[in-house]
C-alpha cells in the first residue's frame, strides 16, 4: 500500500515532505506517541464545491470543470486529494478535448460528510446518487492512486450500459497485492498509517489544520512552502511552479477543512481488503497506466491487478514515476483513450 499525497504535485507520497519527520521526529513505535484524539469532522467555511444531499440525510460535496457540455468523466480522487485538483491545468485540457469532469468529494473532504462506519464498498451508491442529481446518461470513470479501491468497486456496481469505460492512473493494488517495488519509505510510512493512524492523524492535523480552517488561503501557502523543501530537487522544480503550487493549497484547503478524521479513515480502509476479490470484478478492458519508476503506487501493483481483472489493458511509461505520469501529455493520451 500507499501514503498519497495529490496526483498533481507530489507523487500522492509522503516521501518528500515528511521525509525528515519519519526519520527525525514522528515515532515509529507506537508506545512513545502521545494518545490524542484527532478533529472530528464538521462543516467549514473555507471548503468550495457544489453540494448535493444523499438519500441517508449526509451531504456529497463535488467539482467540475472542463466542457459542461462534453463528455461527463468522473474523477475519484486520491488521497489525502479532492475533486478540486482538476481545477489546474486539467481544466483547459478537457475543454480542448470536449470532456466535463465532475469529481465527488469522498466523505470527510471539503463539503462531503463524515462517515466513520462507511466502507470501500459502500461507494458506489454515493456516486450513484451524484449521476442520478444530474442526469447523466451516459458516462467513464478515472480513479487515481488511493481512489483504485473505489474505482473498481464502482465497476462492478454501477449499470453496464452507462458505464461505458474505467481507467485507473498510478493505482494502489489491493492489500493482498503486497508492497512490492514501494520504495522503503513509503513501505514505513504505510506501516505508521496501519498501525497508528489516529496518531499520525494528529500529526498531521498539527502540520496542515490551523492553516486549512483560516479563510486566507495565504496561510496554507505558507506551510505548503515549508513543506516543500523536505523534497529533492527534481520534485521540487515541480511542486514550485505557480499551477502544482496552487494545485497542492487548494487541496489541503479542501482534505482538512473539516479536520482530519476523513484522511485519516481513507488510509485505514487502503490498509486493509477492500471488501471484495479483483478475480470477483466482472467489468472488463479497465485501462491500467503505470509509471516504470514509481515507488509509490509501483507498476509491480499494476501488473498484479492486470493478472486478476478480466481483459484489463496494462501499459507501463519507461522512467515515468508516480507524480509525473499525471501531467498533461499522458492525461491528454488517457481521456482520448476512454472517450474515443
Amino acid at each position: 500500500m500507499n501514503i498519497f499525497f495529490p496526483q498533481r504535485f507530489s507523487c500522492q507520497s509522503f516521501s518528500g515532505a515528511i521525509k525528515r519527520t519519519v526519520n527525525n521526529s514522528f515515532p515509529l513505535t507506537a508506545n512513545r506517541v502521545p494518545r490524542t484524539s484527532i478533529t472530528r469532522c464538521r462543516p467549514i467555511s473555507t471548503a468550495v464545491g457544489q453540494v448535493i444531499n444523499l438519500p441517508d440525510g449526509r451531504s456529497l460535496g463535488y467539482h467540475e470543470s472542463g466542457d459542461p457540455t462534453g463528455t461527463p468523466v468522473l474523477c475519484i480522487h486520491g488521497t489525502p486529494d479532492s475533486g478540486v485538483t482538476l481545477s489546474g491545468f486539467e481544466h483547459p485540457l478537457a475543454k480542448q478535448l470536449g470532456v466535463r469532469w465532475i469529481a465527488p468529494d469522498r466523505p470527510g473532504i471539503g463539503n462531503s460528510t463524515f462517515h466513520s462506519h462507511r466502507r470501500v464498498l459502500d461507494y458506489p451508491a454515493d456516486l450513484r446518487a451524484l449521476i442520478q442529481h444530474l442526469g447523466l446518461p451516459y458516462y467513464r470513470i478515472i480513479g487515481t492512486s488511493g481512489g483504485t479501491g473505489y474505482t473498481l468497486a464502482c465497476a462492478q456496481a454501477l449499470p453496464r450500459e452507462e458505464l461505458l469505460a474505467v481507467g485507473i492512473c498510478a493505482g494502489v493494488g489491493s492489500w493482498e497485492a503486497g508492497q512490492a517495488g514501494q520504495s522503503e519509505l513509503i513501505q514505513k510510512l504505510i506501516m505508521i498509517w496501519k498501525d497508528q493512524n489516529e496518531e499520525f492523524v494528529k500529526y498531521m492535523e498539527s502540520i496542515f489544520l490551523a492553516a486549512a480552517q483560516d479563510p486566507d488561503p495565504a496561510k496554507m501557502e505558507a506551510v505548503w512552502r515549508e513543506q516543500i523543501k523536505g523534497f529533492g530537487e527534481e520534485d521540487r522544480e515541480v511542486l514550485e511552479k505557480p499551477s502544482a503550487f496552487q494545485s497542492a493549497v487548494r487541496v489541503f484547503r479542501q482534505v482538512y477543512a473539516q479536520g482530519g478524521a476523513g484522511h485519516g479513515l481513507e488510509m485505514k480502509l487502503n490498509t486493509e481488503p477492500w471488501g471484495f476479490n479483483l478475480e470477483d470484478i466482472e467489468y472488463e478492458s479497465i485501462r491500467l497506466w503505470y509509471g516504470s519508476a514509481d515507488e509509490n503506487t509501483s507498476p509491480e501493483m499494476g501488473r498484479y491487478m492486470a493478472e486478476r481483472l478480466p481483459k484489463a489493458v496494462y501499459k507501463e511509461y519507461s522512467g515515468e514515476t508516480h507524480y509525473a505520469i499525471w501531467r498533461e501529455d499522458l492525461l491528454t493520451e488517457f481521456l482520448k483513450d476512454l472517450i474515443r
